[in-house]
């Protein structure tokens, strides 16, 4: 039977950041209909469940929004009625993504209680000044804080994330100081992002106004690269693009991503993505207003993927990954691989081709190349956060 995972979007979050394009909603925690959102998300269970009937559950994650904000006994809910309708190989991995104000002792407690077995924890920096850029509602210490307090109450699995290129001065220096920091934290996973500015974000916004200036594409491929020198001499392995984990701790979700497994998405904007017999496969987008999926409203896109789609999507995707992809699968776009290869984004080595540091650094160039070489426009779905 065929991995798969459950990704639950939770869309709720206090404030928004200045950087986010994700599903969101804003609210105060007294006004979010946290049972009604539930039992939405059990009822999209109940009807999308048979089409992932003979698979092998592997994963499920709460990711957000600021599924933190979810009290635990709804949390237990939705994971009881997953695992209750598919069956599972072994320990699942169920990780929740929380703010680092959220990890006070008794939420802990009640996630633990819940089922949940991972924590990814939002740090982002360890600079002030770069939190408030974000729009962060947490501050200084806080990422180090809820890091400790989640080995303290039990949690074995952690991951942090960290961005780099913050707008503002010495962005060389504030980097290294949060991978020095994310170092000392010694989570099992940190994932490490280059800060993308979406075109409809209040930062973009301020962009265009001059009130805050990016960093240079030039200066960024310097922090990148020394950000992986840095996490690889402390032992951690850089398995994609932005994913670093310390030995057997490579995330299971995010993975099934990156190989082009299959996994159902609930709740606002998740998406979904199945398999057929002939190769092929479907994608489907929920609707991404919360109002609009409580009134029952599910399904916004759904694109039918033929099995050259299919192996299109394989190929950049993998090549996300250190792992890279077999030269058979690129074999029927020869020109692909001699230009991988005279632009210096891959390398063949033992009939695979892998992703050199600036293959890593230009990926959504590749990925471009890929889809165009297949006739596909770059229309390429955003896989919820894993």
């Amino acid at each position: 039977m065929a991995d798969f995972g459950v990704y639950v979007h939770y869309p709720w979050c206090r404030s928004r950041c200045s950087y986010c394009d994700f599903a969101v909603a804003i609210a105060p925690l007294s006004e979010i209909p946290q049972a009604r959102y539930r039992d939405a998300i059990l009822d999209e269970l109940c009807a999308g469940a048979a089409a992932f009937s003979g698979r092998t559950l592997v994963s499920i994650y709460f990711g957000g929004g600021t599924p933190s904000l979810w009290p635990a006994a709804d949390l237990a809910a939705v994971i009881a009625r997953v695992r209750e309708t598919f069956a599972a190989r072994g320990a699942l991995e169920i990780t929740l993504e929380a703010n680092p104000t959220d990890c006070t002792a008794a939420n802990l407690a009640g996630w633990r209680a819940a089922g949940i077995t991972r924590l990814s924890i939002g740090a982002q920096s360890v600079d002030a000044r770069e939190l408030c850029t974000l729009g962060r509602d947490h501050r200084m210490g806080d990422g180090a804080t809820a890091i400790a307090a989640a080995r303290e109450a039990g949690f074995s699995s952690l991951s942090a994330d960290f961005i780099l290129g913050i707008p503002g001065p010495s962005a060389q220096a504030r980097a290294e100081a949060s991978i020095r920091a994310a170092i000392a934290l010694f989570p099992e996973h940190l994932s490490i992002y280059e800060l993308t500015v979406e075109p409809r974000t209040a930062l973009a916004r301020q962009i265009a106004r001059g009130e805050v200036t990016t960093v240079a594409a030039d200066a960024l491929g310097d922090i990148y690269e020394h950000a992986h020198d840095q996490l690889s001499a402390a032992g951690y392995e850089h398995y994609e693009i932005s994913s670093y984990a310390r030995p057997g701790q490579r995330a299971v979700h995010n993975s099934l991503y990156w190989r082009g497994a299959e996994y159902l998405g609930l709740g606002v904007g998740a998406w979904s993505f199945l398999l057929d017999e002939g190769g092929g496969g479907q994608r489907w987008g929920n609707v991404r207003a919360a109002g609009r999926y409580l009134r029952g409203d599910r399904v916004a896109e759904r694109e039918a993927l033929s099995a050259a789609d299919v192996a299109a999507d394989g190929i950049w995707l993998g090549l996300r990954t250190a792992a890279g992809i077999s030269v058979d699968l690129a074999a029927h776009d020869p020109d692909l691989i001699a230009w991988l290869e005279a632009e210096n984004l891959a390398r063949i080595d033992d009939h695979r081709i892998l992703p050199t540091a600036r293959g890593f650094l230009f990926a959504d160039r590749v990925a471009a190349r890929v889809l165009a070489g297949a006739g596909k426009a770059d229309n390429r779905a955003v896989t919820q956060k894993g």
